[in-house]
C-alpha cells in the first residue's frame, strides 16, 4: 500500500483522504479499516475509474468512517467523577472523606471510595489510590456478575462447564477448552446484561459443539434468539 495518503475534493466541498493499494486484480474495490480508506486498484492504471468510484461511494464511506457510540463505558482511569457501566447500570466514582477505611461501596449509582485528609502528608496520590480501590471493587463485582449469570444460564441450557475463569483477554470475549473449562473476558461486564448472557451462552454451547457449525449456531439461537444483533452491537 502506498504510505502517502491522497486527497480527493468532492463536489460538496468535502475532502476525502485515501490510500492506494495495487495488486494483481481486475476489479476496483474500497476497503475501510482502522479509520483508513484504501482504494484497491490493478497493478497498472485505473486511477480515474478509482476516483469516480470513490465519488460514487462517498456517502457510504463517510457513514462508515463515522464512529459508532459504544454501548459500554470502560474508563482507562477510575478517578473521582469518572462514570462507567456494569451490566448495563451506570455508576460514578465518588470519594468520601472517612475517619476509618471501608471497602468501596456500590450504591444508588455510585461507587464510593473512602479517602483520608492526610494523603499528601504520607506521600500518597489520591487519584492513584482511588483508581486502585475502584479496580479492586470492580474486579470483585465482576466475579459476582459472571457467577450469577452462569448460575442462571447453566440451569437454562443444561450445559455445565468443569471450571470457569474470569480474566482480561485481548483477542476474544470467551474461550471454551476441550477439557470443558470456560474463560470469560472480564471486560464483558462493562456491557449490558444481554451481552454478558450471549457471551456465556456462546461458550456453553461450545461444550456440545467445539466448532462454529450450523448445529452450533442453532443451539445458540435456541437460548439466545437475538445473538446476531447482540454480537453486532459489541463490535
Amino acid at each position: 500500500m502506498d504510505p502517502k495518503p491522497r486527497k480527493l475534493l468532492l463536489s460538496d466541498s468535502r475532502e476525502l483522504e485515501y490510500f492506494i493499494d495495487r495488486s494483481r486484480r481486475r476489479n476496483i474495490y474500497i476497503s475501510i479499516k482502522d479509520g483508513k480508506v484504501v482504494l484497491k486498484l490493478p497493478l497498472i492504471g485505473g486511477e480515474e475509474r478509482g476516483e469516480a468510484f470513490l465519488r460514487e461511494k462517498a456517502d457510504w464511506i463517510f457513514k462508515t468512517l463515522k464512529p459508532r457510540p459504544s454501548i459500554a463505558k470502560i474508563p482507562s482511569y477510575f478517578s473521582e467523577g469518572e462514570t462507567f457501566t456494569l451490566a448495563g447500570e451506570e455508576y460514578t466514582v465518588c470519594c468520601e472523606i472517612a475517619p476509618k477505611y471501608f471497602y468501596p461501596l456500590f450504591e444508588n449509582g455510585r461507587l464510593t471510595v473512602a479517602v483520608f485528609r492526610d494523603f499528601e502528608d504520607h506521600g500518597i496520590d489520591q487519584d492513584s489510590y482511588t483508581d486502585a480501590q475502584a479496580r479492586r471493587a470492580i474486579e470483585k463485582r465482576t466475579s459476582e456478575i459472571v457467577e450469577e449469570a452462569f448460575g442462571r444460564l447453566t440451569a437454562l441450557t443444561g450445559l455445565y462447564p468443569k471450571k470457569v475463569t474470569v480474566k482480561k483477554m485481548s483477542a476474544s470475549w470467551g474461550r471454551c477448552s476441550s477439557n470443558g473449562s470456560i474463560s470469560i473476558n472480564a471486560n464483558v461486564v462493562f456491557y449490558p446484561k444481554e451481552c454478558i448472557d450471549y457471551v456465556i451462552i456462546h461458550e456453553l454451547c461450545h461444550l456440545r459443539h467445539m466448532d462454529h457449525s450450523r448445529e452450533f449456531w442453532e443451539l445458540v439461537s435456541r437460548f439466545c434468539p437475538e445473538w446476531k444483533r447482540i454480537r453486532q452491537s459489541m463490535k
